[in-house]
């Protein structure tokens, strides 16, 4: 989704409005529910979210300059990479094995295999439509963001398919921007 991404394709920016910034954080919780308790601190009232418009599908939201989240169509409303490396421990992650580190590095989307070999892990159950951080086996960081395909327990029992839809990875158009004017 970002791999040509570039701030300048910003068409539009405005600022949030409360009561939107209250449905985002709501939107974000439901996709998140570890998040709930520090959803203020993380989201304050003060400075208010900056919204762009990228293409005819795209919301990115920012604090400041800073990309946070971003949401396509009326998907989930995604984090993005350099705000989980902030706060890694608030995410739901699964973990690929390390021959789907590379494929994942040039934005593929992540097969089954790739979650049920060894080295590869799911820890929670989610259902289809659920919103994960992607690990690499023997690395700390994450390395994409993205959107389960099928649900975990699918996942298993087919092991065939596309299992993640990767929206974000490391080293795409996103993830180079640090900042949006």
């Amino acid at each position: 989704m970002f791999k040509r991404f570039d701030p300048s394709d910003c068409s539009t920016s405005s600022q949030v409005k409360s009561s939107v910034q209250r449905v985002i954080k709501s939107k974000i919780c439901s996709t998140n529910p570890s998040l709930l308790p520090l959803i203020d601190t993380l989201l304050p009232k003060k400075p208010p979210l900056v919204q762009y418009k990228s293409g005819p599908h795209l919301t990115i939201y920012c604090r400041g300059p800073e990309p946070l989240f971003f949401e396509h169509r009326d998907g989930p409303i995604l984090p993005t990479l350099r705000f989980v490396h902030k706060y890694p421990e608030l995410w739901t992650t699964y973990t690929v094995d390390k021959g789907a580190i590379p494929f994942v590095l040039g934005g593929a989307n992540i097969m089954c295999p790739g979650l049920t070999n060894p080295g590869g892990e799911m820890g929670v159950e989610l259902e289809e439509g659920a919103s994960v951080v992607i690990k690499a086996e023997g690395k700390e960081n994450a390395i994409a963001v993205g959107t389960l395909k099928m649900s975990s327990e699918d996942i298993r029992g087919k092991n065939k398919g596309i299992g993640i839809v990767v929206d974000h990875f490391l080293g795409d158009g996103l993830f180079q921007t640090k900042e949006i004017n």
